[in-house]
């Protein structure tokens, strides 16, 4: 329903968008990492593990930007919407709309029950990529939109009367139509990407969406989101990063785009935008190493990026082969990272532990690898096969997944029949991980280096 539309029928609606956090939960919960799916970094047992869990609940918390982009098509609807975080909703509403995530989709399910005691005329429904794949595990809402809230919500969307069961979204969205994101009433001073980006006020958003890349066998997010590129233009990136600053503070975000700058020409385009109209806020986007060159890398680190994160999975070339990954060469992702280093853009490689034909020796070589890089942050993670692809559905067939609760899949637990691992020696190996990147003398050398560094950058 456009504006237009909403002004002409009146039908002007109180909604409520509600983000929550499960208070029983000790460990760090992001919902919008991994594709929207969530992730939940509960690290280990041991002494080190619980350092580094506490030290990540309580500096690393990104927003889920649906909600941002919700409440700006509703707002320019000129619809009423209360958006919650955490919050508890105090009025009756036409429409309460919550965020469902697989980590936690047991406590969203508890709390659209009791939402729906409370406000039992209110329309109460799930949105995002894991109910809208799984609508069967939402069984006490009135609805799950299938496919995508914000193109929905724009383009077809008539009354309420819709949303009744498995709403089928019949289109996606279209990245230059979306208005800029609208964080009022959401916590953007508690939002964090601490240590890869010092500032504050924080918020996650989108230039694109869409993955083409063959590692969607065990990627969520071109399955998800699909092969295509849907790239936002430069021009309305840049003026989505000039509301954000002068609406709300806000010195850094971090961009949540699969592959930022897939589409040829975005990168140049993005900073020459940003050089004619400069803004104060500091940014980072994940990508590949072969997808920027050096040129790019200069052009972006002058105009704003202090952060970058590098999928690099595993350092051996045939369990990579295995989950239909191709590396970069070993001589081109250390350049990339060293250069990285020399102008002053902190690195966060991520790291695969237990991917099909994984072993002991294998994962040595990768920890080994992961030091000899010697990015500012790593992050090693479990093999995990999310729902919905190949990895999923191949260890389905062969009957090895060892479970099928989903809060289980959160990238720090072995769910399937690994061959060479077992589940505690998937999580010891995680933890030995993390132990010799970290807890070493060269490395807090570095870091301490770097924070005396990052206050001139």
């Amino acid at each position: 329903m456009t504006r237009k539309e909403v002004l002409e029928s009146g039908a002007r609606l109180r909604i409520a968008l509600i983000n929550t956090r499960n208070p029983k939960k000790n460990y760090s919960i992001n919902k919008d990492l991994n594709g929207g799916l969530g992730t939940g970094s509960s690290l280990g047992n041991s002494l080190t593990s619980r350092i580094l869990e506490r030290i990540r609940r309580h500096s690393f918390r990104i927003p889920v930007p649906a909600m941002a982009y919700l409440q700006a098509i509703f707002v320019d609807q000129e619809h009423q919407v209360f958006c919650l975080e955490d919050q508890t909703l105090e009025e009756e509403c036409d429409l309460i709309l919550l965020y469902g995530s697989m980590v936690d989709y047991k406590y969203e399910n508890e709390l659209s029950r009791q939402l729906k005691r409370r406000f039992p005329r209110s329309r109460i429904g799930f949105h995002g990529p894991f109910p809208s794949r799984f609508p069967e595990y939402y069984p006490d809402s009135d609805f799950v939109l299938i496919g995508e809230a914000e193109a929905f919500f724009m383009n077809e969307f008539k009354d309420l009367a819709q949303l009744e069961g498995s709403v089928l979204v019949g289109s996606l969205t279209d990245m230059d139509e979306l208005p800029s994101p609208n964080f009022n009433n959401l916590p953007v001073e508690e939002y964090s990407y601490v240590p890869a980006n010092r500032h504050k006020n924080f918020v996650a958003m989108y230039s694109s969406k869409g993955c083409p890349y063959s590692c969607r066998f065990y990627c969520t997010y071109g399955e998800y989101q699909g092969s295509t590129i849907r790239q936002r233009s430069a021009k309305r990136v840049v003026d989505d990063m000039h509301a954000l600053h002068d609406r709300y503070g806000v010195r850094a975000i971090q961009f949540r785009d699969p592959v930022f700058g897939l589409k040829v020409g975005f990168i140049r385009d993005f900073c020459s935008e940003l050089r004619r109209r400069p803004v104060a806020i500091k940014w980072g986007v994940e990508t590949r190493v072969d997808v920027v060159s050096k040129r790019d890398l200069q052009e972006m680190f002058d105009v704003g990026l202090r952060n970058i994160n590098f999928g690099i999975e595993t350092s051996d070339k045939e369990v990579a082969a295995g989950s239909q990954r191709l590396l970069v060469e070993d001589d081109a992702q250390e350049d990339t990272v060293a250069f990285c280093a020399a102008i002053g853009v902190k690195v966060s490689a991520f790291y695969i532990i237990g991917l099909e034909g994984d072993s002991e020796e294998t994962i040595k070589k990768t920890i080994r690898y992961a030091k000899r890089l010697n990015t500012f942050l790593v992050r090693f993670s479990v093999a995990t096969p999310y729902p919905g692809t190949k990895f999923y559905e191949s260890l389905k067939s062969q009957g090895r997944l060892l479970t099928t609760d989903y809060e289980e899949y959160t990238q720090f637990e072995l769910v399937y029949d690994h061959g060479h691992l077992s589940r505690e020696s998937g999580k010891k190996w995680l933890e030995r991980a993390y132990r010799a990147y970290y807890f070493r003398p060269r490395y807090v050398i570095d870091y301490i280096g770097w924070k005396l560094r990052e206050y001139w950058l």
